[in-house]
């Protein structure tokens, strides 16, 4: 008796595990928004260097991250470095437009450099 209860009950949840995958009737199975775009690699790395050169331009208190934790790569912390020494060359006074201008430039090179085709240590 003891098995048939068991049995009983575990059809039962199987049978709602089933229907939880099913859509109701009228309804459809696609999710109303689909995920937005991924930005371009220029665009994504233009932000991050943007970002970053606004935090080290405004002399914001380091916390001591590397390129890694900044989530850049070694080229990316380069041109970062490259945009932060010129925009104080330039002064207070260079244009608010100048620093993300010069970060797609600097990602723009940076993308068109031939990717590396060996991955690993070194």
């Amino acid at each position: 008796m003891r098995v048939d209860a068991c049995a009983t009950v575990l059809a039962a949840l199987l049978a709602g595990v089933a229907a939880c995958g099913t859509p109701a009737p009228g309804t459809s199975s696609v999710p109303a928004t689909s995920p937005a775009p991924r930005p371009d690699p220029v665009s994504a790395c233009a932000d991050q260097l943007t970002y970053w050169a606004g935090e080290e331009l405004r002399a914001a208190p380091d916390a001591g991250f590397d390129y890694q934790e900044m989530g850049l790569t070694g080229a990316q912390f380069h041109a970062l470095d490259t945009l932060v020494d010129e925009a104080r060359a330039l002064g207070p006074d260079r244009p608010p437009e100048w620093v993300p201008a010069r970060a797609r430039a600097l990602c723009a090179e940076i993308a068109a450099q031939p990717s590396r085709t060996t991955t690993g240590w070194p």
